[in-house]
């Protein structure tokens, strides 16, 4: 189950940022999170910390709470690959 969480963190910070036009370059200057991470955060490769969800989402302008609100949203969704 983590690696879906992670997976589906991922996929919604990846269409939160192209949501805005941003690259993971503007991303992670906004964030001051590295854009490398970014980039292993959004291949669901790497897991955030609370700190760095938090400083994602008030770059992007998005409470928290509606990050893994959609988060929950891709879980409960069965994937279409």
């Amino acid at each position: 189950m983590s690696s879906e969480v992670i997976h589906a963190f991922g996929q919604v910070l990846r269409e939160a940022r192209q949501h805005k036009g941003w690259s993971q370059q503007t991303l992670a200057y906004e964030s001051e999170v590295d854009r490398a991470f970014i980039s292993l955060l959004e291949s669901g490769r790497k897991q955030p910390s609370l700190t760095t969800i938090w400083a994602l989402a008030t770059a992007l302008g998005t409470p928290v709470s509606v990050l893994l609100q959609q988060v929950e949203g891709k879980l409960a969704t069965p994937s279409q690959a």
